[in-house]
């Protein structure tokens, strides 16, 4: 019987070249010492590497000294998201307060030198070959590349640069051999899923959330999990992905951070961030199966929490993501020019049960936050921060009338659509009320509360989507000239510089209203000029007169008074 023993780098690197090779690949399946070798690379080179890079230590967090010395900060209404704690729940290898200490340097990087090797073979290996995909899970190859990745938790805070990044590296490498292993592979999903599940997922989003490139790869790897045809393996572990909250905040948090440590500063900014990509791929699979109001309702913010907004910023993300989701097909931004058919084949969602589902969601949302009422807020909550949650919700509203605009390019008369129609309209009017279009200066809103009620292009979506819904659906024709809202659009045919296409959204949405709506065109068409109100007599205690232009505006000028000496 033939011993198996450890391969040198050299050996490793041109194993890897020959990977390329499809026929070599498919030759390896029988190679039995060859696995039992590299098995052994990786065994005893994390043995060694254990010996030679230790910490010493054992701090505590200044969450954990706070909490002992009975000090409690006051929830200021902040608190309604995830705060990363390092959790020994988490994290067994590690403290707050540690130092790493590296006996060896050079030994250290060769070790790494060979494990990053070994892991690059079997990366290139498992590429479409699901024999080898079988042989890694079966000589524990998953397992020997999990704890390599989450050793290099620890190990990339050593001070040496050189051997950080070929840490960082060998991370990097790991992971993606283990995305490789486990594509199309049930059996190796589950067990990666439960090497894992969620800890170890949340620890590497964590502790190494300066490496894009490691962020990027965990991302990955979780998708590989929930992202090959469906069976009962597959539906739980999404769904234990959706119920996992402070994962998903994670991940939606990472979205947002840019590299921090000094090699990445220097290198140049790619405009295609692979951490953004592989996040947006992964939510994207969860949208299409149908998690989206589970995911909303899961990172927002807690029942005890004093936050006086109705959107937190990670919810704020989301509805970013589930907007360039449903927007995908979209080859250009639409205007008022586009046509719009009965058959709209540029929808992401076409299933129209499913796309029911996901416009009741929205609406729901929708209403939520354009409430008018109070009770929900904190009053203790200061100007300052009422601004900033402002204009959350003011993107949050931005946000839902874009993915109704393209929800609604299929007709819909449900009860849903019509209860959206009513809020749309209400809060038309409301807007209106607020600020008419040609009001006088000083009745326009001047203070920054005000003005963040209507953010910028408001009222040209809202108009756009009725537009839609209005689109030859005659009961939401006539619902618009039954609750006296016909008018309003004809208000907003004007140019108004925060509302860009205003004029000609109005207009669509006129004609929408108009086509093939007999009372609806006569009600219009009774709207003319009626003359002056006999209020105008009023007007000559301060000597100023009212007249009707030859386009049926009221023109107010002054009176000619008696000339003063």
């Amino acid at each position: 019987m033939i011993m198996a023993t450890a391969l040198t780098s050299g050996e490793l690197e041109a194993l890897a070249l020959q990977c390329r090779d499809a026929g070599f690949r498919e030759g390896l399946a029988s190679a039995e010492l060859l696995w039992q070798q590299v098995q052994v690379t990786l065994q005893d080179g994390l043995s060694a590497l254990d010996a030679n890079i230790t910490r010493s230590g054992t701090g505590t967090s200044s969450s954990e000294a706070q909490h002992d010395s009975g000090v409690e900060d006051e929830d200021d209404g902040l608190s309604y998201s995830f705060e990363v704690k390092k959790d020994a729940s988490l994290d067994e290898l590690s403290a707050s307060s540690t130092t790493i200490h590296v006996h060896n340097t050079s030994a250290a990087m060769e070790r790494v030198e060979q494990i990053t090797s070994a892991l690059r073979f079997l990366r290139n290996a498992c590429a479409a070959s699901p024999l080898n995909q079988d042989a890694c899970r079966e000589h524990q190859l998953l397992k020997l590349a999990h704890d390599i990745v989450m050793r290099g938790c620890i190990w990339s805070d050593v001070e040496d640069d050189a051997l950080q990044q070929a840490v960082v590296l060998q991370s990097q490498v790991a992971l993606q051999f283990s995305v490789n292993a486990i594509t199309g592979r049930i059996a190796s999903q589950n067990a990666v899923w439960e090497l894992y599940f969620p800890d170890d997922f949340q620890k590497l989003l964590v502790e190494c959330h300066e490496h894009r490139k490691i962020v990027a790869f965990t991302a990955a790897l979780i998708l590989n999990c929930v992202n090959t045809p469906c069976n009962g393996d597959m539906n739980q572990r999404r769904t234990d992905l959706v119920c996992a909250r402070n994962l998903i905040i994670t991940l939606l948090q990472r979205c947002l951070t840019r590299p921090t440590n000094s090699y990445e500063r220097q290198a140049p900014v790619d405009d295609h961030d692979p951490a953004f990509e592989w996040i947006c791929l992964l939510f994207r699979v969860l949208f299409e199966s149908g998690f989206s109001k589970e995911l909303y309702n899961a990172v927002g913010a807690h029942l005890l929490s004093r936050l006086w907004s109705r959107v937190t910023p990670e919810q704020l993300i989301l509805l970013r993501m589930f907007t360039m989701w449903i927007t995908s097909r979209r080859s250009k931004p639409r205007t008022p020019d586009d046509k719009q058919t009965d058959t709209p084949v540029d929808l992401v969602v076409e299933d129209a049960e499913e796309r029911f589902i996901i416009f009741e969601f929205i609406k729901n949302t929708w209403v939520y936050i354009t409430s008018l009422e109070e009770e929900d807020r904190p009053e203790e909550a200061d100007a300052t921060r009422r601004v900033m949650w402002m204009e959350f919700e003011n993107e949050a509203k931005l946000l839902l009338l874009d993915v109704m605009g393209e929800l609604t390019l299929a007709p819909s008369s449900s009860q849903v659509a019509e209860e959206a129609l009513r809020s749309l309209l209400s809060e038309l009017q409301r807007v209106w009320a607020l600020r008419p279009l040609g009001g006088l200066a000083g009745k326009s809103p001047s203070s920054s509360q005000d003005a963040g009620k209507e953010p910028f292009g408001y009222r040209s979506a809202i108009i756009r989507v009725v537009g839609n819904m209005c689109h030859r659906q005659e009961s939401h024709q006539n619902l618009v000239r039954e609750e006296g809202y016909l008018p309003l659009f004809l208000n907003h045919c004007n140019i108004d510089e925060p509302n860009p296409l205003l004029r000609e959204w109005s207009l669509v949405a006129l004609r929408n209203l108009c086509e093939g709506n007999e009372a609806n065109q006569a009600y219009i068409t009774a709207l003319r000029p009626q003359g002056l109100d006999s209020s105008n007599v009023n007007l000559s205690n301060v000597n100023v007169e009212a007249s009707l232009s030859d386009d049926g505006k009221v023109r107010v000028t002054q009176k000619p008074g008696p000339s003063t000496q």
